[in-house]
């Protein structure tokens, strides 16, 4: 087995059994990188050249590389490499610095076993230093080669491969095993799918509701609806509309116009009333007994239904223009004339307060 085998095959045992499981698919889309790599060169192609310097043995090569992955399919890199041997009749030690530059292809998704292919054209420039002798000698060198990468990490490739590599001017070939890792930076990943499923969503403050009705302020047709109001779908109150009528008996002395004070907590009663509905009215009806003659009580209950309109006016501010009066006469006796009794109910003044009234129904 020759060494070059030797190599691969060790290079192969000695991987960690930790990078099967490496998440060798997922290479950035584009990235830099600095690595270290080392080689074993199969000189073999030139142990018979006549010149020592041309005559080398085998070697380890030690280098550093530099490079740039542009694409998923296109990489450049540069090594700088230091290898020490010495010549196959002679013995004599010798150095070899080298620089290279070199272009990759590799398929951007395609794997074999977890593990992306390479294939590269590169030029070497190599400094050949042989002890004792007076001079180095440079060579010119272009050559192929393939391997293959894998993902160790997020930040850190693994690589292997073989190089052949063509003496421009003496047009002899030697080969090269290599291995190496990179420091990925610069990475540039794909935009992945929104995963609305995984992905928290961003809270969303929930809409205003400024009167407290229920409905919010986007859909609230009727902003400021009173507390506790009974409300539509459209945050509008739902009204009720109701009559209201009130009477009020006030009783007079015998051919008398003057209110008693004993009636004026019950016509404030009506007043207020009318002040909480504004748009209530009030109708005044004067009676008097049958004493007298019909065309006297009526003046009269005209005259007793004025006086409690002026005690709603002056005591308790109330619009004259929303009350009406009435003298009635003795036509509509609510007792019998023939008593005392009867004849006391029946001078009177009825109030009666009618109106139509709206309001907000209530939860």
């Amino acid at each position: 087995m020759t060494q070059l085998h030797k190599l691969l095959l060790a290079g192969c045992i000695a991987l960690p059994a930790s990078w099967a499981h490496a998440d060798s698919e997922h290479f950035p889309l584009s990235y830099s990188f600095i690595g270290a790599e080392v080689g074993y060169v199969d000189s073999g192609n030139s142990k018979d050249k006549s010149s020592n310097i041309d005559n080398l043995s085998n070697y380890p090569e030690y280098g550093l590389t530099l490079g740039h992955q542009f694409t998923p399919n296109f990489t450049l890199m540069g090594a700088f490499s230091y290898g020490d041997s010495e010549t196959r009749s002679t013995n004599i030690d010798t150095e070899i610095l080298r620089g290279s530059l070199a272009g990759r292809i590799h398929p951007g998704k395609f794997r074999l076993a977890g593990w992306r292919p390479f294939a590269g054209l590169g030029y070497s420039y190599s400094d050949i230093d042989v002890d004792g002798a007076p001079s180095s000698k440079t060579e010119d060198a272009i050559y192929l080669e393939g391997g293959f990468q894998r993902m160790m990490t997020k930040r850190f490739v693994f690589e292997a491969g073989i190089r052949a590599r063509t003496e421009v001017e003496d047009g002899y070939v030697d080969g090269q095993a290599f291995a190496g890792v990179q420091f990925l930076f610069n990475r540039s990943y794909p935009e992945r799918p929104k995963d609305t499923l995984s992905k928290r969503p961003e809270p969303v403050e929930p809409p205003k509701d400024s009167d407290g009705d229920g409905v919010v302020d986007p859909r609230d047709l009727c902003p400021g609806t009173p507390k506790g109001a009974l409300v539509d779908s459209d945050g509008c109150a739902k009204e009720l509309t109701k009559e209201i009528k009130e009477t009020l008996y006030v009783e007079f002395d015998l051919d008398g116009t003057d209110v008693k004070p004993e009636y004026f907590d019950e016509i404030g009663r009506l007043a207020d009333l009318m002040t909480q509905y504004p748009t209530s009215r009030m109708l005044l009806e004067g009676h008097t007994d049958s004493t007298g003659s019909a065309r006297y009580n009526q003046n009269l209950s005209q005259s007793r239904a004025d006086s409690v309109m002026k005690v709603l006016v002056k005591e308790f501010d109330i619009s004259s223009e929303r009350i009406s009066t009435t003298g009635m006469g003795e036509s509509q006796p609510i007792a019998d004339n023939a008593t005392d009794e009867g004849r006391a109910q029946n001078r009177r003044v009825e109030a009666i307060l009618t109106g139509k009234h709206t309001e907000i129904m209530k939860k």
